[in-house]
This record gives C-alpha cells, structure tokens and sequence, in this order.
C-alpha cells in the first residue's frame, strides 16, 4: 500500500512540472568558496523565477548525503526555497534538493561545492643549467590551494631580454632545452600562479648564464696509499668549460658509521687529481666520495660521486687487546686452569692486517719460569699452580707492537681481595642494567662479565669505570635471549689485580614456565595424602619461579588450593574425606604468568592405616585366645572325661639291658621263696643242670624243681624268656609310640592292686627285695581285674579275666600248669611279657599242694 501511495505522489509531482516546462535547478550551480566561508543556494529556475508546481516547505537539504539543519532553510513569498551552509570546512562536497513524499526523500537538484584558498606568491626560485643539457628552474608554491591551480612561467634571457618563452605548468618545475639558454648572458625568470579563487605573482629572478651551471659527479677510483693509515684516491675533472677552475671536496667515513669528515681541494684546471686521506685507522674500512663545483661565483655544487670502499694501510696497533679470564676451580694440590680471553681489535683483517698475539705468563715468585707463546686465537689456555701469576697480551704486525694488556691472576689463598657490594641485575625497556656500590677501598675499574646459564655459553665481558651500565650496548657476542637466564659477574680492580667476583642472575624478559612434570600422590591415607613433582628443568622455566600452587577437587566438585614458595617440591595435603577420590594438579608461576601440569587422580582410604593395624591386632589376639581357651578345655575335658592309660611299650622295663633279674620274694610257711625271671638269647644258653619246659608260642620257660640243699635258707624259683620275643616286644614299643608313661612293665601301683585283697605287690628294684608276700592276703576269693593292657597298644582295651578267678585258689584246686590263658597276641604276633603272667605263678605258689609239691622236689 505505501508503494502504492509513493509511485502516485510522485507521478503527482512530475507531471505538473514537466507540463509547464518548468526548468527548476540549484543556484549557483558548481560553485567555488574559499574555505571557512558560508554558502547561499537557491532551488528556482534558470531565470531565477521560482517554481511554483511544488510547496518549497516541504524541501530538504543534504550535505555529503546528511541533511542540513531546518534553521538554516529560508524561503521567498511562499514560493522559493533557500539554504545556508555555514564554514564551508570540505574541499569537495555535493549538495541536494529532495523532496519529501509518503516519508521517502526523492531526488530533485544536486550540485558540487568546492573549497580552497587563492594560491600565494611563489617564493625561492631557482635554475640549475646542467652543462651542455637543459636548464631546470623550481619555486616554493606556498601552501595547499585544495584546488587546481596552474604556474604561468616568464622566461627572458640576453642581454636585452629580447628572447621570451612562455610555459604553463601544474607542478613547481619546469625544465628548459639548453638551445634557449645562453651561457654568458642574463637570465631573468617570473612565475605567477592562477586558481579559481584568484591569482599571485612571484618576483624576478636575475641571474648570468655561467652562475647557474652545475657539473657532473667526478669519476674517483683507489690508488696504493704511500703514507701508513691512509687512503689515496683518484678522480678525473668533470665536463666544464675550459677555462673555468674547479674546486673539489672530499669526504670519509668509518664504514658503519654516520659522521662524515671532509677535506677541500682545489684542481684548478688539471684533468685528473689525487689526495691522501690520513690519520686513519690502520686496516680500517673507509666509505670514500667526491664532488667538485666552478670557482667563478658558481652556486651549484655537482652531486657526490659514487662510494668506494676502501682499507686504510697497515701501521703499528695504536691500541691494547681487551684481556679477560676466567679460573676454573683448584685442585687438591692447588692446581687451576684459567682461560685468557681478548677481543680483536677494532679494524679490519683483510689485506695485509692480520694481527698475531704474544701471550706472557709470568709467575711473581718464580720470575725465571715464564711463558711465552705466540698465536691467532682470540683466547688460550693455561694450567697454573697456586702461585700468583701475572699475565700479559701484545698484539703485533709487520709494523710493530701494540701497547701491552696486563692482568694479575691471584694466589689461590689470596685473602685480602674485596668486592663490590649490593650488586643488582634487571630488565627495564628491554634491556639488562647492572648497578652496584663501590667497596671501602679505591678502585682503578670494573669488569663485567656475562654468559647465558648453559654449559655452551660463549662469555662476554666489558671493562667501566661507572657503577651503573646497560649491558646491551657491550654486547659482543650477539644479542641477550629473552626467556633466557643469564648469570652476570662484577669484578673491581685494585691496581690490574681483580677482586672477589659477586654474581646474579637475571631474564631481560620473563614469560610463563614450562609445565610442572610427573606430579604423583604418595602415602594417601584417610584424610592425608603427600603430593610431589618434579622440578623445572633451567631452560624451560623462562624466569624466575616464584611459586607453586596445588589445586585439587573432590568428586562433588569442591576445589581447594595451596601456595608453596618456589624451594618446595612436595606437599602434604590434609582435611581431605575419607574414601573420596580426588583430581590433582600444580601450576608453576613466574611474574609473568603460570603453566598448569597434567592432572592426577587419587583416591583416600575408607579407614586408617593405625585402625587396620589396630584392628588386626585385636583380631589376632583375640583369636590367639580363642585358640587357648579351646586347648585348656579339650585339656580338662580329656583329663576327667579321658585319663590317661599306662602303655607298657613306654615301661621302665623296656629301658633295661637284658642282664636285669627282676626279683620276687614270698613268704610261705616261715619258707622264703625267691622269683627270678631270666632273658636269655638263645634256649641253649639254660643251664644244662636245670631243664625246662619251652612254651612254644610265649617262649616263656617254666621250671622244674630246681636241686634243694640243707643248708639252703630260702627257695629260688627262676623264670627264662627268651631275648628275640623280648626284642620284638621294644619293637613294637618303638613304632607305636603309645604312651609317655614311665611305669615299669612288672609294676603295678599300689593303688590298683591293692584295692582288691591279696593282689601282690612288686618291685622294680632288682636289688630292693619285694614284700614278703606272706605279708599280703593274696588268698582272697574276691576276683580282682588286671589294670594293665593286655592286647595292642592300639585298641586302648582292659582286660578282665572272663572267669573271674582269684590271684589265689581255694584249697584242693589246681591251676592250669601253662601261663598262656591269659597271655594275648600284639600286633606283631608276640605276646606280652606281662606282670600278670608273673602273678600266675605266683597264684600257684598260693597253692598249698604246689608248695609241698615244689618242696618234695627240691628235697
């Protein structure tokens, strides 16, 4: 809808104007004003009528595309519009008339503005005849017009200004053919220049021919100096008229260097001409140049001639070699290696101007030791003792020697050398300074020297007489690395001799360090974990480290830091939770910023290491105490639940050599009776006088009646066994390991068989006599059990007579001869030699019809 509204009002507007034929525009049309001033524009027609199809009211004004201000617009009777530009400060602009229809400016009239000044007065001209080629002439135009101006120029020469040129130009020269030119005649030159704000005339230049000309450079070239430390050069006359003497000059200079020296010669008329330059520095590079100009009041001189470079000649070396060392540390003996550095003179090696040096070491306690040794180098080694030495360095030529370079190097035990004090190094505009405070005594001068922290390091050194120097301008060997650490070293000098050194260290410009390494968690535990890294290697550190920060965070997020000075490589981090895992890093700080490290992880403890300790200790214990609780019961359980029970493998009997007689007495009848039991080896060894019965599975003897003397007191009844049955028997004994029991084989206590009457009591003793058995009521009828282990060790078995028959039988019975019912088979097919079977017999004995029967037959 509004493109609608806008393409009818504008259609409205341009038809009423192009039906009238209305030539409507803005006047002045292309104005020039000088600038600063106002401008007065008029949108009307040509014939200054204004245009009367449109309201002027609604007109809008733009300057350079921005609209003027509606104060400045003006009209006429309603009908004509006006605008006024104040200080007019652009040097070109548009101005428009638009035409304001449905809220869009439409485009009616523009013009250009233009502004500037009126041109000055051209000042200072001058012309220049180039010899035998044009003339040219420049003036000064004054300042900027902003506009075109043009240079009308008026050039009249002879002797009665009858030749006039006229020539139009828009810059501040011009260039004249030489045809015009008359060498000696006046030459009289006007210019005027015009623009569209106005125009200025310069005053009349009035000069002669022959003033204004100006040669060509001279052609110089090198010829072999004759004088020492100089230059001889040679130059041809340029082109100039024949008659008119020229005057030269020549000037020199240190290659490199920026300040000139100039020397004045006068070649008169001659073709060539040549000059020694002196007082030069011998084989020193010299940047040489000539010109030359007429010496007949001309103006110009010609330009300079093209550089030679050239080296002064040889002569002898007018200044000494600047001499440094540096000693290495003694020896036990003392010994030192000290390094001699000088620097090269400060003239050239080309040509003829190598230099050798003769190096004197020359020892102050024994003069007679010197060394002298010439070389090329610019630095030599030698192997001192601990003695002072003095040294000394001449540089020389075919020409001579130069003055000589003399240091003292001190006795290792030297103690009255001083130092200077307070010494500072630091960076400040990119550059190093060095200040310090002289000591307490005179000092002659300062060494200085320095070397970048690296085992590579080339030193540099410079000697001064100030406390406070830049050490870039002395630098020698290449400019200072930043990130760089640099250790610098200040020497005073008493009388050549060097004193104590004092050395710092410093960056000309610091930046952030390398990143901290291998950064790991030791000994985490519940609440405590150690945290240790690796120091910066010195050339990643790029500055001083001024400190370490640890930063860690728990799993939920929390993170916590610490900050340890730079001499602190591990920390120990405390207040952390117990059984939380944690991420760690460290960041390294100079002043300059901080690196951070890779991350690590660890994750602390659920309990204590001195709980788990505890803990176990108390576990142990405890468990040691369960286990000697349940001994002590299963001990007391088997003592009154499990008693122990004889084993007669382990008796008494089974540690007796074979020779023992175990005895037994009785007594019967105011009779004595003697029981001996025998072991014998073999059944050959029995006494042939006294044959026995052989019971062929015991092997156990019985005897016969033995022969009975009147004078015998008592009866002796003897027993044999045999040694084999008897052995097996201990063999046994020693495999089956039954008891820890110590009770005789043939013993029983008297507690067991004497709780049943007349149970015999026995003796081990062979030499105590047993008790009279008459003594003991072995007569009895009540059955008594026999405590010992009749069977294997193994089945743990009582054995109670079946019968229950009495150890004495009544009167008139009469046992089984044999002893073998009651004898049991072991384990290994032997039967047991056992008290109870000695008690049968015993039992027999009872039996009043064996005792007669014994007595009958020992009768």
């Amino acid at each position: 809808m509004l493109i609608i509204v806008y393409l009818v009002a504008v259609v409205i507007f341009m038809v009423p104007c192009q039906g009238k034929h209305e030539d409507c525009d803005i006047f002045p049309k292309n104005p020039v004003v000088e600038m600063g001033s106002d401008l007065l524009l008029t949108f009307a027609k040509s014939i200054g009528i204004p245009c009367l199809t449109y309201d002027p009211r609604k007109i809008i004004w733009k300057l350079n595309g921005k609209k003027i201000p509606e104060e400045h617009y003006s009209f006429t009777n309603s009908t004509g519009a006006s605008v006024v530009i104040r200080n007019v400060s652009y040097p070109t602009g548009d101005v428009s008339c638009n035409f304001r229809v449905a809220g869009k400016d439409i485009l009616i009239a523009v013009t250009d503005v233009k502004a500037g000044f009126p041109p000055e007065k051209p000042q200072n001209i001058s012309c220049i005849q180039f010899y035998q080629k044009n003339v040219a002439c420049s003036w000064d135009p004054g300042r900027n017009t902003f506009l075109e101006t043009e240079f009308n120029i008026t050039y009249m020469f002879g002797y009665d200004f009858s030749e006039i040129l006229f020539y139009r130009t828009k810059q501040h020269t011009y260039q004249f053919e030489d045809g015009h030119l008359q060498l000696y005649a006046p030459l009289s030159v006007t210019v005027k220049a015009e623009n569209a704000l106005g125009e200025a005339v310069s005053d009349v230049l009035h000069v002669f021919g022959s003033d204004i000309v100006k040669l060509e450079p001279p052609e110089i070239s090198l010829e072999n100096p004759i004088l020492r430390s100089s230059i001889r050069i040679n130059w041809r006359r340029p082109k100039a008229p024949r008659h008119l003497s020229l005057n030269c000059e020549v000037q020199h200079q240190e290659t490199g260097s920026n300040k000139w020296s100039v020397s004045a010669i006068n070649m008169s008329r001659k073709k060539e001409e040549s000059f020694d330059i002196t007082n030069l520095k011998p084989f020193t590079n010299y940047t040489v140049s000539v010109r030359c100009i007429g010496d007949e009041m001309q103006i110009h001189w010609s330009d300079w001639s093209r550089e030679i470079t050239a080296t002064s000649h040889g002569d002898v070396p007018s200044e000494k070699p600047d001499l440094w060392r540096q000693i290495n540390a003694p020896d036990g003996e003392g010994n030192r290696i000290v390094q001699l550095l000088w620097k090269a003179l400060q003239i050239s090696t080309s040509n003829d101007g190598t230099f050798w040096f003769r190096v004197q070491c020359k020892s102050k306690s024994k003069p007679w030791q010197d060394l002298v040794f010439n070389t090329t180098s610019m630095k030599a080694a030698l192997n001192l003792t601990k003695e002072a030495f003095e040294i000394s360095v001449v540089a020389f030529n075919s020409f001579g020697d130069s003055p000589k370079a003399i240091l003292v190097v001190p006795a290792v035990d030297d103690k009255a050398l001083q130092q200077v004090k307070e010494v500072e190094a630091f960076s400040y505009k990119d550059l190093i300074w060095v200040k310090w405070k002289t000591p307490d005594v005179p000092v002659n001068a300062y060494v200085i020297d320095w070397c970048m922290d690296d085992e590579t390091c080339e030193a540099d050194w410079q000697y001064t007489n100030t406390t406070n120097v830049s050490l870039n301008a002395f630098c020698s060997v290449g400019a200072f690395d930043p990130c760089k650490r640099y250790n610098i070293t200040v020497y005073a000098l008493f009388d050549g001799k060097p004193g104590l050194p004092v050395t710092v260290q410093t960056y000309l410009k610091e930046a952030a360090p390398g990143p901290v390494s291998d950064v790991q968690a030791f000994n985490v535990q519940q609440t405590t974990a150690t945290i240790k890294w690796r120091e910066i290697p010195e050339n990643e550190r790029h500055g001083f480290i001024t400190n370490y920060t640890i930063f860690y965070k728990d799993d939920k997020g929390l993170e916590s830091y610490v900050t340890v000075n730079s001499s602190i490589l591990e920390y120990l981090l405390d207040s952390l939770q117990p059984n939380t895992k944690y991420v760690v890093h460290v960041m390294a700080s100079t002043k300059a910023g901080g690196t951070n490290s890779s991350e690590t992880f660890f994750t602390t403890v659920r309990y204590s290491l001195y709980f788990i300790k505890y803990t176990s200790l108390a576990a142990g214990l405890g468990i040691i105490m369960i286990i000697i609780l349940g001994i002590s019961t299963c001990a007391v359980v088997k003592k009154y639940l499990l008693p122990e029970i004889p084993d007669p493998a382990h008796s008494s009997i089974g540690k007796m050599p074979l020779e023992n007689i175990f005895t037994a007495k009785s007594k019967q009848d105011g009779e004595n009776f003697v029981y001996n039991l025998l072991i014998v080896e073999n059944i050959s060894d029995l006494p042939l006088q006294r044959p026995s019965l052989i019971s062929a599975e015991s092997k156990l003897l019985t005897p016969v009646n033995p022969p009975r003397g009147p004078s015998q007191a008592q009866l002796s009844l003897d027993y044999y066994v045999s040694g084999d049955g008897y052995r097996k028997q201990m063999l046994t004994q020693k495999m089956l390991n039954r008891s820890l029991s110590n009770q005789p084989l043939l013993s029983v206590s008297s507690t067991e068989l004497q709780s049943e009457p007349g149970s015999p009591s026995y003796s081990r003793n062979e030499e105590s006599p047993m008790e009279d058995i008459s003594e003991i009521n072995v007569c009895e009828e009540t059955p008594s059990v026999n405590a010992y282990l009749k069977n294997s060790v193994k089945a743990r078995e009582l054995v109670v007579r079946e019968n229950k028959f009495n150890l004495c039988y009544e009167k008139g019975t009469t046992p089984e001869p044999s002893v073998m019912s009651n004898a049991k088979q072991n384990s290994a097919g032997q039967a047991y030699v056992t008290a109870d079977m000695f008690s049968h017999k015993l039992s027999n004995a009872c039996n009043p019809s064996a005792v007669m029967e014994q007595k009958e037959n020992l009768k």
